[in-house]
């Protein structure tokens, strides 16, 4: 095991790698096909036999170009090390045949870019990022000093394939993305399938803003699928997404996201099925639009921390002018009874205790805001 280890040493110090897959879709969304990842042999120091290869693969926790299925009756993955004698290749090879999601596996290896699957109807779209949106480019696939350069995936589907943006048809049923890390643009196709239908799925949106003290708003959102099903919700603010959550086991996926600016907000929200296949993608949007108070010094507690002493509100100086203003009095973080007013007098309870006031902003027009003040500590009696 040493001597095995010992060749984690064989580093790159060429980049000329490639990734190439192939698979077929049948029309009950069964896929079959291989992934074979590619080495030149000059770009390694101190490997001349397949077995070395191996070990360089084994120590450096290579993954699988298609990950491997959990282990079925009807799913299964081979993957082995070997070499192209011909073009001078060290090779890494997987077949794998399963369920839809070998061929999610398959193409989203880290290190090459990313294509996304959606289905609506007898609709499948395919688009394939921009390479600069594929993740870790520096250390992309987990195999030391590796930079993957080129991706070419070939996919067979029971249907018309029509591209866009780069994709090239290879015949009626056939598509193929090919690319390097120089692709900036995302290439897309459009499969037509013959026969099979799938679920379709229905999803709902809402969107709460709570002010911050800065002119901005925290906003949490609500997607809500009409019937449960597995995936995850992509967020977006117009067309700049904000984050990705699972959907959970009642179909509901929550998410939060902070500063947003004043003005109206269109949030849309898309749900991503994981069985692409039998269930659609599907949509919610909604429209947000608030005003929050805006404060350039934050308020604080004015007069000293003694008994008998008064205390009062100090820096409020909101924009715009609150219609109301609104104080409560705390001790140690809990309210004073009937203690509401513009001034507090310190008294013998608050001895070694650390007074405050929770403030309410509000305006007609505004969302209002609460928020508490500093504490300050009443040392003196």
């Amino acid at each position: 095991m040493k001597k095995l280890f010992g060749i984690a040493s064989a580093i790159l110090v060429l980049s000329g790698c490639a990734l190439s897959s192939t698979y077929t879709i049948t029309s009950d969304g069964k896929v079959s096909g291989t992934s074979t990842f590619a080495v030149p042999k000059s770009a390694l120091r101190n490997v001349s036999t397949a077995e070395q290869w191996a070990a360089v693969l084994l120590s450096n926790n290579f993954p699988s170009p298609s990950a491997s299925p959990s282990p079925s009756s009807s799913e299964s993955a081979n993957c082995e090390a070997g070499e192209n004698v011909e073009l001078a290749q060290w090779t890494y090879t997987c077949t794998a045949t399963g369920d839809i999601s070998v061929l999610g596996q398959a193409t989203s290896v880290t290190g090459s870019t990313n294509m996304k699957f959606t289905r609506e109807g007898k609709t499948v779209r395919i688009v394939q990022a921009p390479s600069g949106d594929s993740g870790d480019s520096g250390n992309p696939i987990g195999l030391t000093g590796i930079s993957l350069f080129f991706t070419t995936t070939t996919i067979t589907f029971p249907g018309q394939v029509s591209v866009s943006g780069g994709a090239e048809k290879v015949d009626d049923n056939t598509v193929r993305f090919a690319a390097d890390e120089s692709q900036s643009t995302e290439m897309s196709a459009t499969v037509v399938l013959d026969s099979s239908s799938s679920t379709a799925t229905s999803l709902n949106l809402t969107a709460k803003a709570s002010p911050l003290a800065a002119g901005s708003a925290d906003v949490e959102f609500t997607a809500s699928l009409g019937a449960p099903a597995a995936g995850q919700v992509v967020f977006f603010d117009g067309d700049t997404p904000l984050g990705t959550v699972d959907v959970d086991e009642q179909g509901i996926a929550k998410f939060g996201t902070s500063g947003q600016l004043d003005g109206t907000h269109n949030y849309q929200a898309e749900f991503e099925p994981k069985d692409w296949w039998n269930v659609d993608a599907s949509r919610g949007q909604v429209s947000l639009t608030f005003k929050t108070f805006q404060m350039t010094n934050y308020p604080n507690i004015s007069g000293a921390g003694k008994v008998g002493k008064t205390l009062s509100l100090a820096n409020l100086k909101p924009t715009p002018v609150p219609a109301s203003v609104s104080r409560q009095w705390l001790r140690n973080g809990k309210a004073i009874a009937g203690k509401t007013g513009k001034t507090y007098k310190v008294v013998a309870a608050d001895f070694k205790k650390n007074i405050s006031v929770r403030v309410t902003l509000r305006k007609t027009g505004y969302l209002p805001i609460t928020f508490d003040t500093s504490e300050l500590r009443i040392s003196k009696r």
